[in-house]
């Protein structure tokens, strides 16, 4: 049977500088919405997985502000990510200015699931 829980991760608290962020454990999970907010303004989120531990691969998320699909972020908002299959999950911030949040949450609902439902 499914691991039917959910997992909250802060990844980066007040960050004001090049960090990899709290790691997001994917056992059981399928969804992770994350959301980036604070001052960003000027930095980029590098969305990545990992099956291994070990190699960072980036990781194809939907911006659900605007619809697009996109590997990394340079704007507060929200992203979906199906990491089904994935070890981790981090949010790798490449900063230049500014403080910047970013907090994830993992479902075991499936992506398409929540993209679909109305």
């Amino acid at each position: 049977m499914a691991d039917k829980r959910e997992v909250f991760v802060v990844q980066h608290k007040a960050a004001g500088a090049d960090a990899n962020g709290t790691t997001v454990p994917c056992a059981g999970l399928a969804t992770i919405c994350v959301q980036v907010f604070g001052t960003v303004t000027s930095a980029t989120i590098y969305f990545e997985g990992t099956v291994n531990g070990g190699t960072w691969v980036g990781i194809l998320g939907w911006n659900r502000n605007t619809g697009v699909k996109a590997l990394t972020a340079t704007a507060a908002g929200l992203y979906v990510f199906d990491v089904a299959g994935l070890t981790e999950f981090r949010s790798r911030l490449d900063w230049t200015s500014g403080s910047i949040d970013v907090v994830a949450k993992g479902t075991p609902i499936p992506t398409t699931t929540l993209v679909t439902a109305s």
